[in-house]
């Protein structure tokens, strides 16, 4: 198999990791409410610029993932995602209340972080 292919190969899938994570940041971007009521389950939700914000975020990370799916790219989105995981742990302390989209967001973020990790061509 030639360098061309498994580069090719590794392209598609690190694009196709990457719709998912940018459909989910398009549906924080465009129906937070809807997005915070699935999330929350009936709990406290965060304001929706909130979500909006971290949305807008993802729909630009995994944008530019699926147009330059290069290993720089994708190493600085896993990395982006890391850091956002680690804001959600003092989420966490700062807001209790809001624990369980705190968490959803931050296991999302070290999804994609890992997902992005292991797709990133060598």
């Amino acid at each position: 198999m030639s360098a061309r292919r498994v580069r090719s190969t590794g392209s598609r899938v690190t694009r196709l990791v990457a719709v998912p994570f940018g459909l989910w940041g398009a549906a924080m971007l465009l129906r937070p409410g809807d997005v915070t009521r699935l999330v929350c389950g009936g709990g406290p939700e965060p304001d929706a610029w909130i979500v909006r914000v971290l949305g807008a975020r993802l729909v630009a990370q995994h944008l530019l993932t699926l147009v330059r799916p290069t290993r720089g790219v994708v190493l600085a989105g896993a990395g982006t995602d890391l850091l956002h995981a680690a804001s959600m742990g003092l989420a966490r302390v700062r807001w209790p209340d809001h624990a369980r989209p705190i968490w959803v967001s931050g296991t999302t973020s070290v999804g994609s972080a890992l997902a992005g990790a292991l797709t990133a061509r060598r």
